[in-house]
Parts: structure tokens; C-alpha cells; sequence
């Protein structure tokens, strides 16, 4: 059984502050609502009672959320305007309109952020973030959510703060990073017990039982997944109840319970189905088409999977749909269908590469390596000023020492004395400081560099003997069979071809993390290579490579830039080759007063820019340029080529 799906009530509960508290009394709540005047505490009573709603009784929030928020703009109240905002867009989120949902918190955002306000910023953000889970957009995601953690810790909001480690370890699980998942949840959970917050605890018992799910201690993991349960049937939450019912089942499938699972998983679904949330159903179809394979129900396991596609497709849940391929994969090859089993493995493999990819990795790790940096940089920044206040206080109680002692010669040179011996104590309590404040400085450089080679290490020992194992797999399979049909061959050439230029692309990567500065001369003999490599592949097009004598001065490129000013040569040339049909490709890397060119010209056919959209190639060599604050430029005519440069001033 996968583990993908057992953290599927985490995000759930993401909404933070308001959007998750209900009102206890709802009835006296309303009656105060019927004779409250027209001002801004009935604006926020509104609000209170639609996030109430969004947690036992979605359909009805959005009629108090309106209200609340045209008396809102009618007073132009500000906090009452982002807050029911952002409860608008947890209630599209609930209702798995994404969309929709980040239309409402990114209105909400931009009132935060023109008002200034802390607390909202920290609300505001961690919603955001919880739609961009479960479209699994992670980078976004982990970046609000660290941005969010930030608010709160200068709030001193120590539930706040809980509320962003769990959220920040729901995303490290869902890429698979279990060392981080583990502590950040365990730094939630703590602060949950010590504050005694249900709500917070409901949560943290959910993810302990995960972690005990992942440690394939089932028992433990449904204590832990039922004390969840007891709270949210509390709080009259039936959404949450419903996941963690689903994630009970999970633990009796995992440990061979079928019965069990089986009526447990029933009553999770008529849950999720009779209140319409449709990533839930989404989920649960697809955990309960596993439990129906494991028992050989082939044919009832591929409708649910087959409906599980269907909704996730439709209300954009990426989360899930790798691991409904994965499934109706092994249905079809049960079934003796082995090119429907192939063509389902190919759909999961695309699916969970586009999820937990290269660049996630390290755009993830990057993010959090940000946080920890600003962070210590805050608390040197806070060392230095109280090292000053002290230094300042010394100082006036010198001269008030001085002034004292002055009247009397003897008492002078005392004071005179005390006072250059106390001068020289701060002239080493100071140096001492800078010591340290470097000494700080270099660890964190050591501890990044540590890390990038770990990175590294890891990039090259298991993805890339991953890759080499994938490789020999398929040849392995042509040879082993020689009665394949061509069609098939071609198709396992293709994947065995792309597999291999997949090693040399995380070859080039983990040439430039290893790299804290990359040299022009470093970056010529990149793509002498590459040019060689292309000059041997094609016997119709030549290829050519130049460096001026000017550029050839040395020169300094960050990691990052050399990187991609690399990948965005190998992106024009890889598409001069696809659609010029040119004679000629030349790449020609020179000086020009205050900045380097690089320009990758062909004479080949050329194309009408204005009937030509961008592809994913351009949109791509754009990015790349603004990553690294370069200039792109791209000229093009019918029959008489193309060129694209790239200037990076020096």
C-alpha cells in the first residue's frame, strides 16, 4: 500500500486561525447577528459564523460571507474586508474550486500587504498555501508557508507557529523527504501538548499515526488516526471525519485486515459523497480500488480508479492520480492487458516525475536553506545591537566616572587608568564579537556547501544508478525477448534513449552544484562539448562554436548563472535542430562594452513571430534569463533564420 495517501487529512487542516474555529453556541450566535447594528462587529460576527459553517455545514457559509463582506466595503473596513476574503476562499478550497478559492486569497493578500498587517499576512499565506498543495505545486507552497512561519514567529504566536511547522512537514512528505517530515512535525506536536489545543492536537495525532503508518506500525498508527477522529467528531467536522476514517481503513488494509477496511473505507466514501467533496472522493476511490485489488475484485478495483481519474482530473487533484495509474497498471497486467498495464505505468511515471522532480528538490531545500539563513542573519543582526547598547551604556558610565574623579589629580589618574583599562575590555569584547560573527558566517557557508555536496552525492549515487538500472532493465527486455513486435522495440529504444540523456542532464546538474563559481572557461569547454557531441549526431546540419578574445578575460559566473546560461544554449540549439532545417547552427560568446552576448544563430527557415506562440522551450529560456537578471531577445524571418540572444551584464 502506498503511503502517499495516508497524510490526505493533513492539508485539511491548513486553515488556520479563524477558518477552523467554530462557534460552541451557534444558536445564541445567530440571534445576536438578527439585532446587531450595521458596523464593523457584525462584520466580523458574519465572518466567525461562515468559517463556522466551512467547517460543519459548507453550502451555508457563502450566504454569511457575502453579507459580511458587502457590509465590509460598505463601511471600508479593511480587516473585515482580507478576513472574510480569506474565509471565501477556504470555502471555495473546501469545495475543490481552486480557482476560484485563489482568486479570493490573493484579494485578501493584497489588502494585507497595502494595511501592513502581520496576522493577516501569516493567515493569509498559509490558506494560499493549502490550495497550492493540492494542485501540488510544492515550491509555492513551501515558500508562503516559510514566509508564513516568519510572520508568526515575530508575533510570538506560538499556535500559529505550530500550525506552520505541520504544514511545512506536509509538504516534505509528499516529496518524499521523511527525515524533514518527521521533525517538523514532531516541533508542531510538541507545542500543540504543551498549549492544549484540540485543534492542533487533532492534527498532530493524525500525523503521528502517518509516521506510524510509514514505520508500518499499523496498531499504533490507528490509535493515533482514532484519537484524530474523536476530535473532529467533536467539532462536528464531517469532512475531517471522513479523512481520517479513510486513513484508519488504510491501516487495517496495510496490515491485512480486508474486512475491516473494507466497511470502514464505505463509510468514509457515502461521507465525502454526501457533502460533495470531491478531492476526499477522489482519494478515497482510489484507496478503496487498492483494497478491492488486493482482493482480486479486478473489476470493481478499475471502476473506482477509473472514476477516482475522472473527478481528479475534473477539479484539478494532482496529488492522487500517480498512484490511480500505479493501480490500474497492476489491474491490467493481472488482467493479461500488458500494453493497457504499460501504457498506465508510462501515465504514473510521467505524473510522479512532474511531481517529485530535480528542480522540486532543490528549489524546496533552497527555500528552507533561505529561511534558516534569514533567520540567523536576524538573530546576528539582534547580538549586534545589544553588543552596541552595552558598549553605549560602558561608555556613559566612563565619562560620568571621569567627570567625577576629574576635580581631584589623584582621583584623575585613577579614573584615568580604570578607564583605559575598561577602553581596552570593549576593544576585546568587540573583537571578540567579529570573531564570532565570522566565525557564524563561515559555518553557515560550510554547513550550505556540505549540504549541496550531499545533494549532489545523492543525485549521483541513487537517481543516477537508478537511471543506469532503468537502462539495462530495458535492454535487458529487448534481448530477452526476441519475439517483441518492432513498434515495441522502437518505444523501449525511445524510453531507453531518453533515460540515458536524462544521466547526462543530471550529470550537467550536479556538475554545477559542485561548484560554488563557475568560470568562462568552465562554461567553454560545457559546450565545446556539447557542440562536439552534436557535430558527431547529425550528418545534415553543421555546428560551430566561438568565443571571442575579449570574453575569453577571466571572468566569474555564479552556480546558478552558469547553469542556466548552459541550459538556455543546449534549449536554442535542441530546437534549431528540431524546426529550422538549417544548414548551419552557430553558438558565438563575446564582449560588448559593459556586458557578455551569447547568441545561438541558424540559417534555416525561420518563423513569423506573430503567428507563433510561445512553447514550452521559449517560455523556459525566458525564465532562465530572468532567474539569472538577463536580458532574452529573439529575432526571426520566413527563409532567412533565426537568432537568439542573451546578455548578462558583467
Amino acid at each position: 500500500m502506498p503511503k502517499f495517501l495516508t497524510f490526505v487529512a493533513l492539508i485539511m487542516c491548513s486553515h488556520l486561525l479563524w477558518a477552523q474555529e467554530t462557534i460552541k453556541n451557534i444558536d445564541s450566535a445567530l440571534t445576536v447577528l438578527r439585532e446587531a447594528p450595521q458596523d464593523t462587529s457584525k462584520v466580523l460576527l458574519l465572518q466567525q459564523i461562515g468559517a463556522h459553517y466551512n467547517v460543519i455545514h459548507l453550502d451555508s457559509a457563502k450566504t454569511y460571507l457575502k453579507e459580511g463582506f458587502d457590509l465590509a466595503n460598505e463601511l471600508n473596513y479593511q480587516h473585515g474586508r482580507w478576513m472574510t476574503l480569506s474565509t471565501l476562499g477556504v470555502y471555495h478550497e473546501r469545495k475543490t474550486q481552486y480557482d476560484s478559492a485563489m482568486v479570493y486569497l490573493n484579494s485578501a493578500l493584497k489588502i494585507v500587504e497595502e494595511t501592513n498587517s502581520t496576522k493577516g499576512y501569516a493567515v493569509v499565506l498559509n490558506n494560499i498555501a493549502t490550495v497550492q498543495i493540492r494542485k501540488a505545486e510544492y515550491q509555492e507552497a513551501l515558500k508562503n508557508m516559510f514566509e508564513a512561519l516568519k510572520a508568526e514567529e515575530k508575533l510570538g504566536n506560538r499556535n500559529g507557529i505550530a500550525q506552520a511547522y505541520n504544514n511545512i512537514g506536509v509538504v516534505y512528505y509528499y516529496t518524499a523527504n521523511y527525515d524533514k517530515t518527521t521533525h517538523y512535525l514532531t516541533r508542531a506536536l510538541e507545542i500543540q501538548e504543551e498549549l492544549g489545543n484540540l485543534d492542533g492536537l487533532q492534527n498532530g495525532y493524525n500525523n503521528v499515526g502517518a509516521i506510524f503508518d510509514y514505520q508500518k506500525k499499523y496498531d499504533e498508527a490507528i490509535v493515533s488516526y482514532s484519537k484524530a477522529l474523536a476530535i473532529s467528531r467533536k467539532f462536528g467536522d464531517v469532512k475531517q471525519e471522513a479523512a481520517f476514517l479513510s486513513n484508519i481503513a488504510q491501516s487495517y488494509m496495510n496490515k491485512g485486515d480486508y474486512a475491516a477496511a473494507e466497511s470502514i473505507f464505505r463509510e468514509s466514501i457515502d461521507i465525502k459523497v454526501k457533502i460533495k467533496d470531491y478531492n476526499g472522493m477522489v482519494n478515497g476511490y482510489i484507496s478503496f480500488g487498492q483494497l478491492l485489488l488486493k482482493q482480486g475484485k479486478l473489476k470493481d478495483a478499475k471502476s473506482y480508479l477509473e472514476e477516482a481519474i475522472v473527478l481528479a482530473r475534473k477539479y484539478n487533484s494532482k496529488i492522487a492520480l500517480p498512484q490511480a495509474y500505479s493501480a490500474l497498471a497492476e489491474v491490467a497486467e493481472k488482467e493479461g492487458k500488458f500494453k493497457h498495464s504499460a501504457a498506465y505505468l508510462k501515465d504514473y511515471i510521467a505524473l510522479k516525475d512532474s511531481i517529485l522532480n530535480e528542480d522540486n528538490a532543490r528549489i524546496l531545500a533552497e527555500t528552507e536553506a533561505k529561511y534558516q539563513t534569514e533567520k540567523k542573519e536576524n538573530e546576528i543582526l539582534e547580538q549586534r545591537a545589544l553588543i552596541a547598547e552595552k558598549d553605549l551604556e560602558v561608555r556613559q558610565k566612563n565619562t560620568l566616572m571621569f567627570g567625577g574623579f576629574g576635580l581631584a589629580l589623584l582621583l584623575g589618574l585613577l579614573g584615568y587608568l580604570v578607564y583605559n583599562q575598561q577602553k581596552l575590555k570593549n576593544r576585546q569584547l568587540q573583537k571578540e564579537g567579529e570573531l564570532k560573527s565570522a566565525l557564524a558566517a563561515i559555518e553557515t557557508q560550510n554547513k550550505l556547501q556540505e549540504q549541496r555536496l550531499r545533494i549532489s552525492r545523492d543525485l549521483h549515487d541513487n537517481i543516477g544508478a537508478q537511471l543506469t538500472f532503468i537502462i539495462s532493465s530495458i535492454d535487458n527486455l529487448k534481448y530477452g525477448f526476441k519475439d517483441i513486435g518492432e513498434k515495441l522495440s522502437t518505444r523501449l529504444s525511445s524510453i531507453s534513449s531518453f533515460t540515458g540523456n536524462t544521466i547526462y542532464e543530471l550529470r550537467d546538474t550536479i556538475w554545477a552544484m559542485n561548484k560554488n563559481n563557475i568560470t568562462f572557461e568552465d562554461l567553454q569547454a560545457r559546450i565545446s562539448n556539447f557542440i562536439d557531441k552534436a557535430n558527431i549526431a547529425s550528418d545534415s546540419m553543421k555546428f560551430s562554436f566561438t568565443m571571442t578574445s575579449e570574453a575569453d578575460a577571466p571572468f566569474t559566473l555564479t552556480s546558478v548563472q552558469g547553469m542556466n546560461i548552459y541550459r538556455v544554449i543546449q534549449e536554442a540549439v535542441n530546437n534549431a535542430v528540431k524546426y529550422s532545417e538549417a544548414e548551419n547552427i552557430n553558438v558565438i560568446i563575446s564582449e560588448e562594452k559593459k556586458d557578455y552576448r551569447i547568441q545561438i544563430i541558424d540559417d534555416g527557415k525561420g518563423f513569423d513571430s506573430s503567428e507563433v506562440g510561445d512553447g514550452n522551450g521559449l517560455i523556459n529560456m525566458k525564465k532562465r534569463s530572468r532567474d539569472i537578471n538577463a536580458s532574452f531577445e529573439i529575432n526571426s524571418e520566413l527563409n532567412k533564420g533565426t537568432s537568439i540572444v542573451l546578455s548578462l551584464t558583467k
